[in-house]
């Protein structure tokens, strides 16, 4: 058995240095047999046999050879690009639109589309009230209740008019309360037709309105009184059969005995609602 010389002697290679071929000791280089072998540089086509299986086959190449300072494995993706100056540009845009009134347009767009949308009720909807703003082809308007009545057109007299009726108690006009037409004065007009201040007055029905009156008799005049209850009328002509002239009024009596001692009369006639006592001549 031979000893091997020591380290740093002639024949072997230094410590840390990478051993150089044809030095005592050493075997020769590898054979050019294969790729990339310092007899057979990269890029060249080797004629030397391929390293061979236990087979005896050859060994195909795993690729073209690889340039010297080539990278290794697949190439690296292409950096992405960043959406940060995307975004200040949107952001950009939309406020020089609300600078010019595009965002009122805008605005008014998404409103308009957002009412022309169809809206869709379940047939399970709760029973409480909606306040949703869109119409309803059940809505009906609720019914208006008048909480006053309609004023009542004019009354056709005045209070303390005079007016003339005929034998039945029609109304035949406003005439005055001088004796020269007109029988009796108006105390009160009323369009609900409700009672008299004196439930015994007299009163006729007008337009809607009750007329509540007096018997008003002027002295010197002449008139045509019922025989029994009937309407004071004024006589077509005075002196003529059947009529009386107005000698004297006596109001609150209840008989002829205060009538006037003066002029002539021959028979008296007592009122009441209001109590009057007329003294008239009879013709």
């Amino acid at each position: 058995m031979t000893t091997p010389p020591p380290p740093n002697q002639p024949g072997y290679p230094e410590w840390n240095q990478p051993p150089e071929w044809n030095q005592p000791g050493y075997q020769q280089p590898p054979s050019a047999a294969y790729p990339g072998s310092p007899m057979n540089p990269p890029g060249t086509d080797p004629t030397a046999a391929y390293p061979t299986l236990s087979t005896g086959a050859p060994v195909p190449p795993l690729g073209p050879p690889v340039p010297p300072g080539a990278p290794i494995g697949p190439p690296a993706p292409p950096p992405k690009k960043g959406k940060t100056g995307l975004v200040f540009g949107i952001v950009g845009g939309i406020l020089a639109l609300c600078l010019i009134g595009g965002c009122v347009g805008v605005g008014g767009w998404f409103l308009l589309r957002d009412k022309s949308e169809p809206v869709s009720h379940s047939s399970t909807s709760p029973s409480y009230e909606s306040s949703y703003p869109y119409p309803s082809d059940s809505y009906s308007p609720p019914t208006v209740v008048e909480t006053t009545e309609a004023a009542p057109p004019p009354s056709p007299v005045d209070v303390g008019d005079c007016i003339s009726v005929d034998e039945s108690g029609s109304f035949l006009g406003i005439g005055n309360c001088n004796g020269s037409r007109g029988t009796y004065k108006v105390l009160s007009t009323d369009y609900s037709q409700g009672t008299c201040t004196d439930p015994q007055s007299p009163y006729i029905t007008v337009e809607g309105y009750r007329l509540c009156l007096a018997l008003y008799l002027v002295e010197t005049y002449c008139y045509k009184f019922p025989k029994g209850s009937g309407w004071v009328v004024a006589a077509s002509k005075c002196k003529a059969k059947g009529t009386v002239h107005v000698i004297d009024i006596v109001p609150g009596a209840s008989n002829g005995d205060r009538c006037t001692k003066n002029y002539k009369w021959n028979r008296w006639y007592r009122f009441t609602h209001p109590t009057v006592v007329y003294c008239v001549m009879q013709y």
